[in-house]
């Protein structure tokens, strides 16, 4: 007990270092110089431009811009599902799912996806496709390799979309598979239906401000997490975001314990691109230098 309780301190301290590490307490970070020509923009997954003008939107910020390099080669065989990796993928060795409105890499240790790329554009948001709730056992996983419907039962946790529903309205097929629990992780229902969802509002606020995003969600583990079900599906101990323009070729990044956070204080959340990789061990937007 004394051992886990070391662990579980360990990684509040390393949240807690990573939510520090926010530039000036909120203020917007330094940002540096662009080469090349500018971004690229990708086809909407929806296949549609649709002319959009924002109500009130919640102005992003805090947005660095990167230096992008060329994709290295050992990610051109996931060409097969563009546009989610035009900027690299976060970890190879994992279930990869390419997916009809994403691209998951899912770790059948933990039964949850690692993480979860998106590219929304204005076309994404502008659908009929209503929601579903029709949770799922990802029929493209291996039972023991993935979670199951029961697990979740009763264990006080919410099933919490990585790629979030809201986002694929423009897709019955989108819809389904935004459903199925590969996309899922254990998530703090205060959370899941409180800053989460917030955060995930913002974004497709920011769609329409910026017309083209890369998203990238998944999951923080510790070091020794709880356990959820049978299977058992591993409990986080914190979510990431990371936004990528691009176009502009601008990104920010992230970070919500699996707690009961302040909805409206995005600026606490925001942490450095660079150590959310290391204390993830992926690597996201793999292409920039």
């Amino acid at each position: 007990m004394q051992i886990e309780s070391l662990q579980r301190r360990w990684i509040v301290v390393l949240l807690a270092a990573l939510l520090a590490a926010c530039s000036g307490g909120g203020s917007a970070p330094a940002t540096v110089s662009i080469s090349g020509t500018g971004g690229t923009t990708g086809t909407n997954p929806g296949g549609t431009t649709v002319a959009s003008t924002p109500s009130t939107p919640t102005p992003s910020a805090g947005f660095t811009a990167l230096v992008l390099k060329a994709r290295p080669a050992q990610f051109s065989g996931n060409q097969r599902c563009p546009p989610f990796l035009d900027y690299g993928t976060p970890s190879l060795g994992t279930d990869f799912l390419c997916r009809t409105g994403f691209a998951i890499g899912h770790d059948p240790r933990s039964r949850t996806p690692l993480w979860v790329i998106e590219r929304i554009g204005l076309g994404s948001l502008n659908g009929g496709v209503a929601r579903t709730d029709n949770f799922r056992a990802d029929p493209d996983l291996l039972p023991g390799r993935r979670a199951e419907l029961e697990d979740y039962s009763g264990s006080g946790y919410d099933r919490g979309h990585m790629a979030p529903a809201g986002n694929l309205t423009w897709s019955n097929q989108a819809m389904v598979e935004s459903f199925y629990l590969s996309n899922i992780a254990p998530q703090n229902p205060a959370l899941n239906r409180g800053a989460w969802a917030r955060l995930e509002e913002n974004i497709r606020n920011w769609v329409l401000e910026r017309n083209d995003l890369v998203i990238i969600t998944g999951p923080v583990f510790g070091m020794q997490d709880d356990v959820i079900g049978r299977s058992p599906v591993r409990v986080p101990q914190a979510f990431f975001k990371v936004v990528f323009d691009p176009v502009r070729r601008e990104a920010v990044a992230f970070v919500y314990p699996n707690a009961d956070p302040a909805i409206n204080d995005l600026a606490a959340y925001r942490v450095p691109l660079d150590q959310l990789e290391l204390t993830t061990g992926l690597a996201l937007l793999s292409t920039r230098q």
